[in-house]
């Protein structure tokens, strides 16, 4: 159970198993996706019905939150954590 004393901190026991996996696996994600667009590749972003290639033009346009893995799409973010991610 949770340490409950005034002040004390949680211990790596105490803490949910993967509480920051998917801000860890966005970020990652991220810097992996902008990191290949600067070098001048394309990334391709698939769903069921559409593909969309991504070029070094669109490096702004992909952020990492807590929440997950977004891509801007107009005025509104789009979470692309399950969605296919392919370098080329």
């Amino acid at each position: 159970m949770y340490n409950t004393r005034a002040g004390a901190s949680m211990t790596n026991d105490e803490m949910k198993p993967g509480r920051y996996l998917r801000w860890h696996k966005a970020r990652r994600n991220a810097a992996r996706i902008a990191a290949h667009l600067e070098a001048g590749g394309k990334v391709v972003i698939g769903t069921y019905t559409r593909a969309t290639v991504y070029s070094k033009n669109h490096a702004d346009m992909f952020r990492a939150t807590r929440s997950g893995l977004f891509v801007r799409r107009g005025k509104h973010w789009d979470c692309i954590d399950y969605c296919a991610i392919r370098f080329l």
